[in-house]
């Protein structure tokens, strides 16, 4: 118990993020917790902290589009990001989702055929291609930038997820 701390605790840090990603990006985005209330253990909420800064990150760079585009698409100028944290169980389930375009399934695709990862013609649903931007070094990034990509994809964020035993 003595171990425990309130989620809300990294709230102000987060919204910092976004905000200032948005802001360099020249973009509108907002950042929603729900269940922020919720206690975590310690080591594991600070453990948590990089990857869910990177997913941030790549949520605002890669996913809200620009106001101007957006508005184009009848979507408010500005951007939602949602952490939804929940108990289930005796687990901690943490969902990130935004209201953005969501990932380039064809970039991934692309990519993946590039690097010998699955063939053209392969027979593949999306969520199995999907499941290739947790490879080692696997980015659709054009060029390596200080916001999202940074050389360092999502395989770090499922490798931390993996070592705390979660999923």
């Amino acid at each position: 118990r003595t171990r425990m701390v309130p989620f809300s605790r990294m709230v102000q840090r987060l919204r910092r993020i976004v905000r200032q990603v948005a802001q360099e990006l020249g973009k509108q985005a907002d950042l929603e917790i729900v269940g922020a209330e919720g206690e975590m253990d310690r080591t594991v909420l600070e453990r948590m902290v990089p990857p869910l800064e990177h997913m941030l990150r790549n949520a605002v760079d890669h996913g809200i589009e620009m106001p101007e585009e957006r508005v184009a698409k009848g979507k408010k100028e500005q951007g939602r990001i949602t952490i939804h944290l929940a108990r289930e169980g005796g687990e901690v389930v943490l969902r990130l989702t935004d209201d953005g375009k969501g990932i380039a399934l064809d970039k991934v695709k692309q990519r993946a055929i590039e690097r010998n990862l699955m063939k053209a013609d392969a027979p593949l649903s999306d969520k199995e291609i999907l499941q290739f931007i947790f490879k080692p070094g696997f980015s659709t990034a054009e060029k390596v930038t200080q916001i999202s990509g940074r050389g360092v994809g999502m395989d770090v964020v499922h490798s931390e997820v993996k070592q705390l035993g979660g999923s």
